[in-house]
């Protein structure tokens, strides 16, 4: 099957410069150009080809190297192995007043990590409950409280009057304060 595969990529290659050179003979640019695009196609498909057949032979040694090895000798490899010491930085030594602390910075880290991760949790649901429905419903409900011109004289209003109607005492004091 390889060997058809291999047959019909070096035929096509050979077809399509051959189709290529007779069209830019002729003068047949567009015919000239698919031929040409198809050649390089193929040209890229037996280099390919050739690579991975030379991945393949550079695989097979490395197995064979595999399979070859002596056992005594992978065995004496694995009894040198050094130990490793996993989350030294977990144990407790009484002397080191720092090993505790790197738990404690640990544990604060990580309840800071679960903290934005309900905040942004929170967020995503908080912002996917908001409609223009319960929009409209909180705009008529603080119609309610909004500010109306009117209720409180501000300076520009009461220096843009030719006279002040000034009859409440709370209100001289509010526009003129003392001091």
């Amino acid at each position: 099957m390889k060997a058809v595969a291999w047959v019909a990529v070096a035929l096509t290659t050979l077809v399509a410069g051959v189709y290529t050179v007779v069209s830019l003979a002729r003068w047949q640019w567009n015919r000239a150009l698919f031929f040409a695009l198809v050649f390089v196609a193929a040209e890229l498909l037996v280099c390919t080809g050739v690579v991975l057949v030379r991945l393949g032979r550079l695989q097979q040694e490395v197995d064979a190297g595999r399979s070859s090895r002596d056992a005594s000798a992978l065995h004496a490899l694995r009894a040198t192995r050094h130990e490793q010491r996993r989350f030294a930085w977990l144990r407790v030594d009484p002397h080191d007043s720092f090993t505790r602390m790197n738990v404690f910075i640990t544990l604060v880290v990580g309840g800071g990590v679960l903290l934005s991760a309900g905040a942004w949790l929170v967020d995503k649901v908080a912002s996917n409950t908001v409609d223009p429905k319960r929009e409209a419903r909180l705009s008529q409900q603080l119609a309610a409280i909004a500010y109306e011109p009117g209720l409180v004289v501000d300076d520009v209003t009461a220096l843009a009057r030719t006279r002040l109607d000034r009859t409440d005492r709370g209100l001289e004091a509010f526009l003129e304060p003392e001091g």
